[in-house]
């Protein structure tokens, strides 16, 4: 009959102690590096992805934060779920507050396209055409729980640019508004046909505006287009 030491138990105890604060330090100290990533704005690698060598980018307005683009074959868009087509939505309007770059419709209305092929510019095989969803930016909106569809054509300025002017979609009910917006833009290359999208906002407030000290019109002004 083998006898067990009192000693040999506690040091097992003990062991088996230390292994489970250990997994349980490791879950805590990777909880909270997620935790900090995702209180992190989106890293430079992840604003943009490529499918097929093709890839799109946008500068906003006179903003220099890069927008968060995704880009697709068109069918592939066209039969995302609602499940993974509000998750797309989720990503590119950004991590946190201030992630994404603002069209200021005081300065400059308008967002320059560039497309690529290899890393090459390229020119679609026709005028890329836009899709805009444009969201309500206050609770008063009788419309406030869809957003407002745009339809329209980039227009291509020098040899390789296209671009598009914005505008306010939605009534204004207060001073200063901040419109969100979401960007599809329908094009082809070599024959082959994709869907860029990313997300962004209409405003007109200087940096710096308190929005908090917005003042309510006393007339609502209704959308300009």
């Amino acid at each position: 009959m083998k006898i067990i030491k009192s000693g040999d138990k506690m040091k097992k105890a003990f062991k088996i102690l230390f292994i489970i604060l250990g997994i349980l330090l490791a879950l805590v100290v990777a909880f909270l590096i997620i935790l900090n990533i995702a209180s992190l704005p989106t890293p430079d690698f992840l604003r943009n992805e490529k499918v097929d060598g093709i890839m799109m980018t946008a500068k906003i307005s006179n903003d220099d934060r890069e927008p968060i683009i995704r880009t697709f074959e068109e069918n592939e868009y066209k039969n995302l779920s609602a499940e993974k087509l509000d998750k797309l939505k989720d990503r590119i309007y950004g991590r946190v507050e201030g992630d994404i770059p603002v069209i200021d419709l005081n300065i400059d209305n308008k967002v320059y396209f560039n497309f690529y092929l290899k890393d090459e510019i390229v020119k679609p095989d026709e005028n890329p055409k836009i899709r805009i969803y444009a969201s309500a930016s206050h609770y008063k909106d009788k419309d406030a729980d869809k957003p407002r569809i745009v339809n329209g054509q980039l227009n291509l300025i020098g040899n390789d640019t296209y671009i598009y002017e914005f505008t306010r979609y939605r009534t204004q009910f207060e001073k200063y508004f901040l419109e969100p917006i979401r960007i599809e833009i329908y094009y082809s290359i070599d024959g082959e046909k994709y869907v860029s999208t990313l997300a962004t906002y209409t405003g007109n407030a200087t940096e710096g505006t308190d929005y908090f000290n917005n003042e309510n019109l006393d007339k609502p002004i209704p959308p300009e287009v």
